[in-house]
């Protein structure tokens, strides 16, 4: 059933049951298609066929559970309050529900309702979530003073303590006590994050101070940030323009970067699932949220849902400063769903608006070449290095290196082999740099000792990759050490073991010491592993000739 007719409300698929099915008929077939579909992380199909076995069995919380989070993930809120409505009227506790209602009080501005969701003891609610959004919920219900109180409630958390900082200076700031603010946010503490600085920096505007607000954009912490939204401001400030205070507008704004900062900080915590959903609370609370919808596509990009990643890429308003993000994030992930071209045509638009995007360059490069075009891959990454302020920037290795893959790859060694050298020049102990240029040498036979000392150090700091165990092994062989290419080969195939390559060299390893009949097993197994027709010919010649024969052919 395509996913369109599966997207029938969960309030209109309920009126549907009011002929009961008898219990448990096809609730099975329901709970395990929706289970199957929750463990791919197929938000829609788990929706759909969590609301079927909500159906055949309307009082299992267990359901109720998931089928919630499955709405919320997908980015249906109101049909996840539909469920956690239920699960509150049949006495089914549970965090997340209460905190879906909780983002539904605060949707409609009903904050009183929403401190009281909050202030129900039987729930153990997130204690960040709790205080911030009572803070929040109490300016809402104009007792400003005690919200602001409780936003900088004493906590032996550090975190806690941090935000609660951080949004008392928003809430001061919404508030009109600019001055107050600033002094929250001057006094340290309250960069929690790029947010937070950016904050700063228009109270300071508002205050009249345009040159502290630069000089924190330009020399302070806001120095490192490179995205649109924040050249626009620096623009502006140099521009001398009169500036607002804007970044909240309301208690509603609060709670939406309440679950904002939630859902990034759970973002790099391997939390994806619970980053997602408070994402998706933070942009029901303020749909134009660019921020929280950047996570949400990047986050379900991740999780290979690229159609629910685009419709959050897509509402991006296009004059957004962060709509470049969008663009960036969705050329991502149509690159992941192999939709290369796609992925080209929407960074060459990108990049209409933005042409000296150094970034959009080189994931254009990258794209190119995934693509196949080398010729326009090198002029991607050249026009990237072009761009650059400085020549010794230290991340620009990875420029220079990925333009030395490609110039290696088109046949152009001399090029590649000096970009490898000025990626290493400005990364000396770049693991993956240090073993393409040795492994490149050793494939050449060229410089061979320097060739092992530059491995031998990327093994060193990449000690569990396969790739890298191969070339080490690979230039023991070269300079007929044999033994010990055996010993890195084999660490190299238990790490890598359904490498083609890997295999292969294995073999011919194993028949240098005398070991034929592991070797023509190895070359089997390289052959089931669909390598290159180039080498798999080369593989059949040595299963029936033996490797002495090919080489001495090809001497």
């Amino acid at each position: 059933m395509p996913k369109l007719l599966k997207s029938l409300s969960l309030a209109a698929t309920l009126a549907l049951s009011t002929v009961p099915m008898a219990r448990g008929e096809g609730f099975a077939g329901a709970f395990l298609a929706a289970k199957s579909a929750n463990m791919a992380n197929d938000y829609v199909d788990a929706a759909y066929y969590y609301t079927q076995a909500m159906i055949a069995e309307p009082d299992n919380g267990y359901i109720m559970q998931g089928g919630l989070f499955a709405f919320v993930a997908s980015g249906d809120v109101p049909a996840a309050e539909a469920i956690a409505r239920k699960m509150a009227a049949a006495g089914f506790k549970d965090e997340y529900a209460q905190t879906v209602l909780i983002s539904g009080a605060f949707a409609r501005e009903d904050y009183r309702a929403a401190l009281g969701l909050m202030t129900d003891a039987s729930f153990e609610l997130n204690p960040l979530v709790t205080q911030l959004l009572s803070g929040w919920a109490l300016i809402g219900m104009g007792e400003v003073e005690a919200g602001i109180e409780t936003f900088t409630t004493p906590s032996e958390n550090e975190a806690v303590t941090a935000f609660g900082l951080y949004n008392k200076g928003l809430a001061l700031a919404y508030l009109g006590r600019l001055a107050e603010a600033d002094t929250v946010f001057a006094a340290g503490g309250a960069y929690v994050n790029r947010g937070a600085v950016l904050a700063h920096a228009q109270i300071l505007a508002a205050l009249g101070r345009p040159e502290d607000a630069l000089a924190l954009l330009q020399n302070g912490a806001g120095s490192s940030f490179i995205d649109r939204e924040s050249d626009a401001l620096r623009a502006q400030l140099a521009d001398g323009e009169t500036l607002n205070f804007d970044r909240i507008r309301g208690p509603r704004d609060g709670a939406a970067e309440t679950f904002l900062v939630l859902g990034d900080a759970l973002n790099g915590d391997n939390s994806k699932r619970l980053a997602l959903l408070y994402a998706r609370l933070a942009a029901y609370l303020q749909p134009d949220n660019a921020e929280a919808l950047l996570l949400i596509g990047d986050i379900l990009t991740e999780q290979a849902q690229y159609e629910l990643a685009l419709k959050a890429y897509d509402a991006v308003p296009e004059d957004d400063p962060l709509a470049l993000n969008s663009k960036m994030g969705r050329a991502l992930n149509l690159r992941r769903n192999g939709d290369l071209e796609g992925a080209i045509k929407t960074l060459r638009a990108a990049l209409d608006i933005k042409p000296d995007g150094i970034s959009l360059w080189q994931n254009l490069g990258d794209i190119l070449r995934q693509n196949g075009d080398l010729v326009a891959a090198r002029q991607a990454y050249s026009q990237s290095i072009n761009l650059l302020p400085a020549p010794d920037i230290r991340a620009a290795w990875q420029l220079y290196y990925a333009r030395a893959i490609v110039e290696h790859r088109s046949g152009d060694w001399p090029s590649a082999e000096a970009d490898f050298r000025q990626a290493l020049a400005l990364n000396p102990e770049q693991p993956d740099a240090l073993n393409y240029l040795g492994y490149s040498l050793v494939d050449r036979g060229e410089k061979l000792d320097e060739a092992l000392g530059m491995i031998e150090k990327a093994v060193k700091a990449r000690p569990e990759s396969g790739a890298i165990a191969d070339s080490l092994g690979w230039v023991y062989y070269r300079l007929g050490r044999y033994q010990d290419a055996v010993a890195a080969m084999e660490t190299a195939v238990k790490l890598l073991p359904v490498d083609p390559i890997l295999s292969d060299h294995y073999g011919d390893v194993l028949w240098m010491v005398d070991r034929k009949r592991e070797a023509r097993f190895q070359w089997h197994r390289a052959l089931s592993y669909g390598p290159t027709e180039e080498d798999a010919a080369r593989i059949r010649d040595k299963l029936a000739r033996g490797l002495d024969a090919v080489l001495a052919d090809e001497n």
